[in-house]
């Protein structure tokens, strides 16, 4: 009897297969290139207008609260640095063909690459925009028109922002904010530091059994956006996200990016 996998076990594997492929490009060094050569700065507003530029010409506070982990008023000077070279709604535009780019380069030659677009598609097109909007973002953004390694990369970094907003759901309904929720993640104090946290921390080695509760529910959540595959097709999308992860790791460890 064939035992398949459940949408509750290929959402865990999500996070170290489609999650760490699609952030590869967000922070490369060939990204940062071109986002300063298409005149968006050599700073962190590039990124805000950027990644959170597909949140359109909102309120700052609307990007502080999708973009949730990093500390709000460094999130909004990222914002009003990037908002002041740069239309967010043409920086979407601008990193989305950068997304295009990386993933033709990181995913040329992947056997089977036109599927896993075809799936990634199907589940970017079903799942429930509540609670996610950076995924509806970059969902919105016009895909390559042709099958193939920019397409199904971009829809890589569809998915992953999907789970992440998952996943911010998760952590609220947990009762935790965003630093605590660093904090008592794998990366602890380095990450703080890096979304722009200063210390002193607060003290959260009494929230390890709530951060496991918070990585389940988010699988939770997350399941429901597999389940508009059959049995069949939910291990063949995590089976080929694992290998599109494998198949791009070699690019990652190039200085460009």
């Amino acid at each position: 009897m064939v035992k398949y996998m459940d949408s509750i076990s290929v959402a865990r594997s999500m996070r170290g297969s489609l999650g760490m492929l699609a952030m590869s490009w967000l922070l490369a060094p060939s990204t940062k290139e071109k986002a300063q050569a298409a005149g968006m700065g050599d700073g962190m507003g590039a990124y805000a207008v950027g990644r959170l530029g597909v949140l359109g010409n909102c309120p700052i506070d609307n990007v502080v609260a999708a973009a949730f982990f990093w500390d709000p008023s460094y999130m909004r000077s990222m914002v009003t640095e990037g908002r002041s070279a740069f239309d967010p709604i043409e920086g979407g535009k601008v990193w989305a063909k950068i997304c295009q780019e990386y993933g033709t380069e990181a995913l040329a030659e992947m056997p089977n690459v036109e599927r896993l677009g075809e799936l990634l598609e199907r589940i970017v097109d079903n799942a429930q925009p509540h609670g996610v909007p950076t995924f509806v973002g970059w969902r919105d953004q016009e895909l390559p028109s042709e099958p193939g390694p920019a397409r199904t990369f971009q829809l890589a970094q569809c998915m992953r922002e999907l789970r992440f907003g998952r996943h911010t759901v998760a952590v609220q309904s947990m009762g935790m904010g965003p630093l605590e929720a660093i904090l008592s993640g794998p990366t602890g104090e380095w990450n703080a530091k890096f979304f722009g946290w200063q210390k002193p921390y607060p003290d959260v080695s009494d929230l390890n059994d709530s951060r496991n509760e918070i990585e389940n529910l988010t699988d939770r959540l997350h399941s429901a956006d597999f389940d508009c595959l059959t049995d069949e097709e939910r291990d063949e999308v995590r089976n080929l996200s694992k290998a599109a992860r494998s198949h791009a790791s070699h690019l990652e460890q190039t200085p460009n990016g």
